[in-house]
């Protein structure tokens, strides 16, 4: 399912999937920001990750080659 913000090569490389587990996982939907204001969340068209996708930006870090247990991680480790 191509949604607004997304690329066939990034899909192809499970990016709906990591984002569906990310809104999942945080509680809310593309656009939103979680209740402590912590998070935010959104759909960009590219981020020059073409070979080492699905990837995200947290911050100013970006972090590429994901999987969902990576995205746990990540998520989980921050204060």
């Amino acid at each position: 399912k191509a949604e607004p913000g997304s690329n066939v090569l990034c899909m192809l490389r499970g990016s709906d999937d990591l984002f569906e587990h990310l809104e999942t996982k945080l509680g809310i939907k593309a656009g939103e920001v979680t209740p402590d204001g912590k998070f935010s969340l959104m759909r960009v068209e590219c981020l020059g990750s073409c070979g080492t996708a699905p990837m995200f930006q947290l911050n100013d870090d970006f972090h590429e080659d994901l999987t969902l247990d990576r995205v746990d991680e990540l998520l989980d480790s921050l204060p």
